[in-house]
C-alpha cells in the first residue's frame, strides 16, 4: 500500500457525461494528484447522509499537474454512483488514495493493453508512462457499441497504435478484440499484455503467460467496503500455492499465471 495514502476532502472541478452509461469526473486534490502512479485507485463518497454507507473504488484515470486534479471514469450502476452524477462543480468529495501497489517496471520494449468497458479507464496512467519512457503501447479497445467505448479520446493520445472493436460492428472491427490481438501475436508479439474489464480476456492473457509467449498481468476488481486490506472483501485465490491475494492491497495488478480467474 502507498506510503502517501491520505483521507482527505476534494472538490469536484467538472462532470461531464462520458460513453453511455458513464460520468468523466475532473476532481482537484493536489497530493493525490501528485502522488498517484499506473495501477492506483481511490475510495470515493461524494453525497449526504448515511446511504449508502461505504464509499466506492475508482480506478485513476489520469492526472493533471497544472489543475492539482486527477480524473476518474464511473460507470453509473447503483445508488452511489447514480448519487455521484447528481453533483454539480464545486460539490465536495471525500476521497481516500491513492490506493493499491503501483506499477513501477517499464523494462520493456513493447506493451499491449486489451481493455473492455470500465477496465479502459484503468490503463490510461500506465499508457502515459510507458509512452513517457519510450515503450511502445499498442491498445486494443473493446466495447459491445460504438457508443460505450471508454476512454476512446485519452487512450489514442497515449497509444502508438490503437485498434477498435465493437460487438455489433457500430465501430472498428465487427467482433473481438481477441481477434485483432491474435493478429498481432501472429507477426510481432508484444514483450507483456495487460488487460482489464472482461473475464474471456484475462483467461486468454493467463494462457499466453502460462505458455511463455507473453508476459501477461491483469487488473483485477473486487467488493471493496475500506480499499486497504481490512473487510478482506475482495480477496482472490492464489494459482498453485494456498492462500489468497487481497485486490485492494496486493493488486490490483497481478501476473495472470498466479491468480485464479474464475
Amino acid at each position: 500500500m502507498a506510503e502517501t495514502m491520505l483521507h482527505t476532502n476534494c472538490t469536484l472541478i467538472s462532470s461531464a457525461a462520458g460513453p453511455e452509461g458513464y460520468l468523466d469526473l475532473l476532481i482537484r486534490q493536489p497530493e493525490i494528484c501528485r502522488t498517484s502512479r499506473p495501477g492506483q485507485f481511490v475510495m470515493l463518497r461524494g453525497w449526504p447522509g448515511s446511504d449508502p454507507v461505504l464509499p466506492r473504488p475508482f480506478d485513476i484515470v489520469d492526472t493533471y499537474p497544472d489543475q492539482e486534479a486527477f480524473r476518474l471514469i464511473v460507470k453509473i450502476e447503483g445508488r452511489g454512483t447514480e448519487l455521484l452524477s447528481r453533483l454539480n462543480p464545486g460539490a465536495e468529495l471525500q476521497v481516500t488514495g491513492p490506493l493499491g501497489q503501483p506499477l513501477e517496471d517499464f523494462a520493456c520494449s513493447s506493451l499491449a493493453l486489451l481493455v473492455r468497458g470500465a477496465g479502459a479507464a484503468a490503463v490510461v496512467l500506465l499508457a502515459r508512462e510507458a509512452m513517457r519512457r519510450g515503450v511502445e503501447v499498442i491498445t486494443y479497445l473493446s466495447a459491445r457499441t460504438a457508443d460505450r467505448l471508454v476512454a476512446l479520446s485519452y487512450l489514442k493520445a497515449v497509444s502508438a497504435t490503437l485498434e477498435v472493436a465493437t460487438d455489433d460492428g457500430s465501430a472498428g472491427y465487427h467482433g473481438s478484440a481477441l481477434d485483432l490481438l491474435d493478429r498481432r501475436l501472429a507477426k510481432k508479439p508484444p514483450e507483456r499484455i495487460y488487460s482489464c474489464g472482461a473475464r474471456r480476456f484475462a483467461r486468454r492473457v493467463q494462457e499466453l503467460d502460462r505458455e511463455g509467449r507473453v508476459e501477461g498481468f491483469v487488473f483485477l476488481e473486487g467488493l471493496m467496503a475500506c480499499g486497504m486490506g481490512n473487510c478482506h472483501g475482495c480477496a482472490v485465490k492464489k494459482d498453485g500455492e494456498p492462500g489468497y491475494f487481497l485486490v485492494c492491497r496486493d493488486g490490483p495488478v497481478f501476473r495472470a499465471a498466479q491468480v485464479v480467474i474464475s
